[in-house]
């Protein structure tokens, strides 16, 4: 019996067997400024999350903002400025449904390539929820995109790769956004390129949630993660959220994800892309309301590779944490390669939180990361004031796999770090928000062996010894803006970006970029680097 089949008659058992009272079991948007507040909702050092992002409203303690019922203001006025497109609610259902945009335009004004700069996003969401047992969720976005030199070479980088005939060798083509997508050619040196997020979640009971379809899932308490995160694009899989008893969890995803290689023998018209498989097991303990630690194990399994294809891993149906890393001696061994990481937070005060995590793929040679990071919430009685500082470290062979289709990458793109590997970074952001208006300032330091459109540690295989170029970047953001809409995060901004980057050995190349637009604020996309 297949997931799909399952997964009904699990829904239409439930619905007719259990009484239920309608709660907000989807899930919160995980962007960054939607987290910030998030974590500092309630007065008190309960820690929200177990570890990882997107989480259910209800456990998030926020409130889905409500239809105006009483209109006082004009439709127009409260479509625009207040709730959900469509929103409708009964005792025991809800729907809302939004128009989703992101149009900016800028002027890169130090190394004027272009003449201008801009995104044009189009999209919509819709969402619901039945009884408080089952919700749904679907986003679908189309783009067409100008980006600044320095995220042009990197997003071309990351492109498809198209085989000869006999596959010995491949030419790249188009490019691939972080959590945006492949892309087509558009106009003069532009993009075109879509994107759709979707997922069903069932939730029979408290301790128990099932969840299938592509919504990425972000681990940690930060601005980055070194275990997994929604840097890259979304992947099919299967979750399961398991509450074993009181404080202690436990979450099994598997799924499937793509090299972006195309497969050299095949009789589609199109060549498709060479598959592989993912499975993550993570176990937290909440020791106390306010200090939560987890450990997480993830493994890369080979599927395709250029002229041949294997079977489904036996390990790949393997629940149990830990065992695949046992099993492969914590080596890339049958198939598999595995990463092990520590993932903790401790808020220690209402206003203070410290998180940390550890990563390794492979602990012979020590091959590690780590991220160690502070966020301060609503300090001095200001409310939706927070300030955060975190710095992240990775060595050189981090992710990274002898078989190159067993790296630690999803489209092409890094599925931890923007970064990839090879690297130390420091960033602080500073965000506050006062009836309306807001302000982002961010800022990111980091250190790499080599600039990051060649960057090929994590691309090729471990044993590839890359030309090391240490390059040094500094990238400054800030954003002053206004919320148009807290249901949708619709925000009217303006903003300035630079960015100073030195290679050895080369001069340094200094970006300055204005801005301004409108962006219904519900994604991350990692353009920080």
């Amino acid at each position: 019996m297949n997931f799909v089949k399952l997964f009904w008659i699990i829904s239409l058992l439930t619905f007719s067997s259990l009484p239920h009272v309608f709660g907000q079991k989807f899930l919160i948007h995980a962007a960054k400024n939607v987290k910030d507040g998030i974590l500092f909702t309630i007065d008190s050092d309960t820690l929200i999350s177990e570890g990882f992002f997107p989480i259910s409203y209800s456990k998030a303690r926020y409130e889905l903002p409500e239809k105006d019922t009483l209109k006082k203001r004009n439709w127009v006025v409260r479509k625009l400025l207040k709730e959900h497109f469509v929103q409708l609610k009964g005792k025991n259902y809800l729907l809302a449904v939004d128009p989703l945009f992101e149009m900016n335009l800028g002027k890169e004004i130090l190394q004027k390539t272009y003449p201008y700069v801009y995104q044009n996003t189009r999209g919509f969401q819709a969402f619901g929820e039945v009884k408080g047992i089952l919700s749904f969720y679907t986003a679908f976005y189309e783009n067409q995109a100008r980006f600044v030199d320095y995220q042009e070479e990197y997003f071309r980088s990351r492109g498809e790769y198209y085989p000869n005939s006999d596959g010995s060798l491949y030419s790249q083509q188009n490019a691939v956004v972080p959590n945006g997508g492949r892309t087509k050619p558009f106009k003069a040196n532009a993009f075109d390129y879509a994107s759709s997020t979707s997922y069903i979640r069932l939730t029979p009971i408290k301790q128990i949630a099932v969840q299938f379809g592509n919504q990425p899932r972000f681990f940690g308490w930060g601005h980055r993660s070194l275990l997994m995160s929604d840097n890259s694009f979304n992947f099919t899989h299967l979750d399961i959220d398991l509450e074993i008893v009181k404080g202690l969890n436990y979450s099994i995803i598997r799924g499937q994800q793509l090299n972006l290689f195309r497969k050299v023998y095949t009789n589609l018209i199109e060549k498709p892309y060479e598959k592989k498989g993912v499975g993550v097991h993570y176990l937290s303990y909440r020791v106390n309301p306010s200090f939560v630690i987890g450990l997480f194990e993830s493994t890369i399994y080979l599927r395709d590779e250029a002229k041949s294809a294997q079977r489904v891993n036996k390990y790949f149906y393997n629940p149990i944490i830990g065992v695949n890393t046992v099993v492969s001696r914590g080596q890339e061994r049958n198939g598999m390669k595995n990463l092990i990481g520590l993932n903790s937070a401790w808020k220690f005060h209402p206003q203070h939180l410290v998180y940390l995590q550890f990563a390794s793929d492979d602990l012979k040679n020590f091959e590690y990361g780590f991220q160690v990071g502070y966020r301060l919430g609503n300090p001095f009685k200001i409310k939706n004031l927070h300030i955060q500082v975190e710095y992240n470290q990775a060595s050189s062979r981090l992710y990274a796999a002898e078989n190159k289709r067993m790296n630690y990458t999803h489209f092409n793109l890094p599925l931890a770090h923007t970064l990839g590997n090879d690297f130390k970074e420091l960033i602080g952001r500073i965000s506050y928000k006062w009836k309306g208006i807001y302000i982002d300032i961010e800022g990111v330091l980091f250190l790499t062996q080599q600039p990051l459109a060649g960057k090929t540690t994590l691309f090729e295989s471990k044993s590839h010894s890359p030309v090391l170029q240490p390059t040094k970047t500094l990238n400054t953001n800030i954003e002053l803006g206004y919320e148009l809409n807290p249901a949708t995060q619709l925000r009217a901004f303006i903003g300035a970006n630079y960015r100073i980057s030195k290679t050895d050995g080369a001069p340094r190349i200094d970006y300055g970029t204005a801005f301004f637009g409108l962006r219904s604020s519900l994604r991350n996309q990692y353009f920080d680097f």
